[in-house]
This record gives C-alpha cells, structure tokens and sequence, in this order.
C-alpha cells in the first residue's frame, strides 16, 4: 500500500474509533443520568469525540475518495500515535461490557520507563523533518483553528501526566488506560501540528468542512480541559466511569466511599 493509502486508512480507523467513544458515553451517561445526575465529563468526551472523529473521518475520505496526496510527515505522526487510540478504545470496550477497562501496572517496567526518551527523540526527529521540509513557510489565517488545537491538547495531555505521576507516586504502580489516554492528547496535537504544515505548504486544501469542524473543536477541546483539571483538582466532582484515574488522583485522607464514586482503584 503506498503512504497516501495508509494516511486514509489509518485516519478512517482513527475517526471511527474515536466516533465510537462518543456513542459509548452517550449510553454510558444515558444508563447514569438518573442515578447520578450530570456528568461534566461525559459531556466533554462526547464533544470531543464528535469533532476529532470526524476530522480524521473526513480526511481520511479526502486521501482514499478525492485524491488528496496523503504526506508522509501525516503518516508518521498517525502511526505513531494510532496504538494508544486503539488501546484506550479496547479498555473502554471492556468497561462498556462490564468489564475492569483498565489494567495495573506494577512498579515501571522498561517499556514505561523508556516512553520519554522515544517521544523526545520522535518529536526532535519530527522537527528536524519539517524544518528539513518546509523551511520558513507563511501563516495562512485557516490553520488558526489547529494551532488553539495544539495548545488545548498539549495542556490536556500533561494535566493527564501530572495525574499519572501523582498516582504513581501513591499506588507505586501506573493504569495502562491513564498512559493510554495520557499519550492520545499530545500525538493529537501533533497531527493537528502536521496537518496545518501540510495546508501552509499547499499539500493539503484548506476545505470549509475541515476547518467548521476543527474551529467547533477548540471551544471542545477547552471544555474538556477545565474538566479534566477541576477533576485534577478536586474542584468538581463527576460519577463517571470513564475517568477513573485516569483524571482524579486519590490524596491521602480521601476516604473509600469517594474514592468508589470517582472510580479510583486503589
């Protein structure tokens, strides 16, 4: 298969799994709203899945269906950060069908260990390629949508970061669904990065319809980042499942019933 054919079979995967993620909260928070009430978290995954599904979608429909060239800077970046999106869909899957959705990780073993060295050595060889690439290249006012996307995912991944320290520094061990989801948000950004060289370049078109889906995807991407850090935080609180510690670190003195509605496992 050439690149072009990965870049539209990679990103229609992406978007379909990532389409999938709303439609499972949409259940998730129908099967709890009576119970629970609402939940700010389903809310903000539900907007979030429904604006980077489709961007993926649509892109990955221009690449097979239209005939746009698929770069492979695009490939690179979606290949790279295509097993955590499917990892953190498989654990949500399990947890849908009753499952733990999630799994411990004892102590840090060398794969853990070694994930900032290959990120940093990933992302200064990205640099480097896109310098090598494009050089100087001008603004183009339709890729202001990625570059709020960049900074809102940049800032999600590592309040996620700073909650899988502090959870790993009080159960010793790491939630393979916190990594996950921790690695999904900045490898986003970074497509998101790409995908706006490629339209400065001219390789990709600016449609009207990738741009009123990223541009609804900032106002998303910001509501999901006062979520998850009030969730960090402690400022608000939220029965849904999803979050897990993933996004609320248990601090000492928390007692077992809070812990038990945040879905902390301890």
């Amino acid at each position: 298969m050439t690149v072009s054919g990965w870049v539209g079979v990679l990103n229609l995967i992406l978007g379909s799994v990532y389409t999938s993620y709303g439609i499972m909260t949409i259940v998730d928070m129908k099967r709890g709203w009576r119970t629970h009430g609402f939940s700010h978290f389903g809310l903000a995954w539900i907007a979030m899945a429904f604006t980077c599904g489709p961007h993926h979608l649509v892109h990955g429909a221009h690449v097979l269906l239209e005939g746009r060239i698929g770069g492979p800077l695009d490939l690179a970046v979606v290949a790279f950060g295509f097993p955590a999106g499917v990892i953190w869909f498989l654990l949500r899957l399990e947890a849908v069908a009753g499952g733990p959705g999630d799994r411990r990780i004892q102590g840090t073993p060398a794969w853990v260990e070694s994930l900032p060295t290959v990120s940093g050595v990933y992302l200064a060889a990205l640099v480097t390629a896109v310098i090598g690439v494009g050089g100087a290249l001008p603004f183009r006012p339709a890729i202001t949508p990625q570059l709020f996307l960049i900074v809102l995912y940049a800032a999600i991944g590592a309040v996620l970061l700073r909650t899988q320290l502090i959870n790993h520094a009080f159960h010793g061990g790491w939630s393979l669904s916190g990594l996950a989801l921790t690695f999904v948000f900045p490898t986003c950004g970074i497509m998101h990065g790409i995908y706006a060289f490629y339209i400065v370049s001219g390789r990709y078109a600016a449609d009207w319809h990738g741009l009123w889906i990223d541009s609804i995807g900032v106002p998303a991407a910001a509501y999901f980042l006062w979520v998850v850090w009030s969730l960090h935080r402690g400022s608000i609180h939220d029965w849904n499942e999803a979050a897990g510690d993933t996004l609320v670190h248990e601090r000492p003195g928390d007692d077992e019933a809070g812990a038990d509605l945040l879905g902390v496992r301890i």
